[in-house]
């Protein structure tokens, strides 16, 4: 149980960000709010999705704005859901880049994007592989 413990907040922390902007999303009555607080002294340009936890599934919000330099829990989006209400925030994807940087091109946004997706599958099957093994021992445990 530690394992899956451990392996799901590394999922959580994994989301790399070239700054140390961070953003919250927040629920209330249905409206997600998105607020951001950017410790840099320069603007940067960030997008967040909020995965929202709704009956049957997920729906995403997304908020793609530049964070002041300085910014402390700056509301910058908010978005009331206009299909099932929402039930909670699952997690967020942080990723910002400072617009004055190197720019990325699309074939390395590509294939960071792509390399980002198979490290996340590749751990994915490694708590499911664990998940099962768990189970098998605790079986083992039982029938004794």
């Amino acid at each position: 149980m530690r394992r899956i413990i451990f392996a799901g907040c590394l999922i959580v922390t994994a989301g790399p960000a070239l700054a140390d902007v961070t953003a919250i999303c927040k629920l209330d009555k249905g409206t997600v709010t998105v607020a951001f607080t950017n410790p840099e002294s320069k603007t940067m340009q960030c997008e967040v999705n909020c995965n929202m936890a709704i009956a049957n599934g997920l729906g995403t919000v997304v908020c793609v704005k530049p964070v002041p330099g300085g910014a402390k829990d700056l509301v910058l989006c908010t978005e009331k859901g206009d299909g099932p209400p929402y039930t909670r925030v699952k997690d967020q994807e942080v990723n910002c880049r400072d617009p004055e940087g190197t720019p990325v091109s699309p074939e390395e946004q590509k294939a960071k994007e792509k390399a980002d997706d198979e490290e996340s599958d590749a751990l994915i099957k490694k708590m499911q592989q664990d998940s099962i093994e768990m189970l098998k021992q605790m079986q083992k445990m039982k029938q004794q």
